[in-house]
């Protein structure tokens, strides 16, 4: 017999997604019968087998988009795993992962005490755990695994506040330690600190140099290799840098020539183990009086800082940084202070004057 009837149906498949079927009857009771018939079938079908998040990292992402990425780059993202992703949702299956899932977990990072830290983490560490995050889920999303990512940027929020991190020191106090740089005792604290203070360098690119990488004649340096600590354990010795921009030259002042008398690392025994770097430059720090005020990586946005102050532009200071383009610099390292406004005055006061 003819169908004389055809009606659409809608209804949510295993995904959670609205979806509709058109079915075709004799009458009204015969197409709801074949409806509630396509139901029982559809709930009949064993949903695939979807991963845990824990799973998708340690089976597919970890080993086929982390390796290869530099030692820095594995070691942070091996601590967000282990500190942060991990404990909050990564036994949860990926397609049960959703923006509310994600939301609570921005404001579990910003709360105090978050996964037994010492202080709540601040924005820029939570955007780039959410960077990490959002990186595995693409992954997942271009193999079919999930068919939606839960990173939406125009819902999702970060409650945390700004933070001090990557601040630059005061003009003044960079200064003081300048002038007290060559009275430090310990020949490796004062050249670990004069290449931090004056260059910019990476902690890693600083271990790296070798006096190979040296030329005090024409006043430049080079970055050709860092060493790095996995896990806080023995060094190892990278040839290249972070990143292909990163690979650089960069400048020595006359008063770091002065300095240059001895290149860390560069021993027949190779390069310091990582209890003797953290000792090298905690007393470094406390001898200067800036230990638990600043990091080594302040220094790096110090310099940058300092450099944009001074009419340099943003792609020139990128280049000495070692960064790709200006978007770092502008964001993280070289952020604009009242200092460096103030500086300014005499321009603004030649731009008002009377004539």
């Amino acid at each position: 017999m003819a169908s004389k009837i055809r009606r659409i149906y809608t209804y949510t498949n295993q995904q959670g997604k609205e979806q509709t079927i058109l079915i075709n009857g004799t009458s009204s009771k015969d197409t709801d019968k074949k409806f509630q018939a396509f139901l029982a079938g559809v709930a009949a079908i064993p949903q695939a087998e979807t991963p845990t998040l824990t799973q998708f990292i340690n089976d597919t992402f970890r080993p086929g988009f982390m390796e290869g990425l530099c030692g820095t780059t594995i070691a942070n993202y091996e601590r967000y795993i282990r500190l942060y992703i991990g404990p909050f949702m990564g036994q949860m299956k990926m397609r049960e992962i959703t923006v509310a899932t994600i939301q609570t977990f921005y404001n579990w990072l910003a709360a105090d005490s978050a996964a037994g830290q010492k202080r709540e983490l601040n924005r820029c560490t939570i955007e780039r755990i959410s960077g990490l995050t959002s990186r595995i889920f693409k992954v997942a999303l271009e193999m079919g695994i999930v068919e939606d990512t839960p990173f939406k940027k125009t819902i999702l929020r970060i409650r945390a506040h700004r933070g001090g991190h990557h601040k630059a020191l005061p003009d003044a106090e960079v200064s003081r330690i300048k002038r007290e740089i060559p009275a430090l005792r310990d020949e490796r604290q004062r050249l670990y600190m004069a290449l931090l203070v004056y260059t910019g360098m990476r902690r890693e690119e600083v271990l790296g140099l070798g006096w190979e990488n040296i030329h005090l004649e024409e006043g430049y340096g080079e970055v050709k290799r860092v060493v790095v600590y996995p896990n806080n354990g023995r060094a190892v010795v990278r040839e290249g840098a972070k990143t292909e921009a990163s690979e650089r030259t960069f400048l020595i002042p006359d008063a770091l020539r002065e300095i240059l008398l001895l290149i860390h690392g560069e021993t027949e025994d190779g390069p310091a183990s990582y209890s003797t770097l953290q000792r090298t430059y905690y007393a470094a720090f406390k001898t200067l009086g800036i230990y638990r005020k600043f990091n080594n990586h302040d220094w790096r946005a110090t310099f940058g800082t300092q450099l944009k102050e001074q009419g340099m532009s943003s792609a020139l200071v990128a280049d000495l940084l070692g960064h790709s383009d200006t978007r770092m610099v502008e964001t993280v390292y070289a952020r604009k202070r009242q200092e460096g406004i103030l500086k300014h005055r005499q321009e603004v006061e030649s731009l008002n004057a009377f004539r």
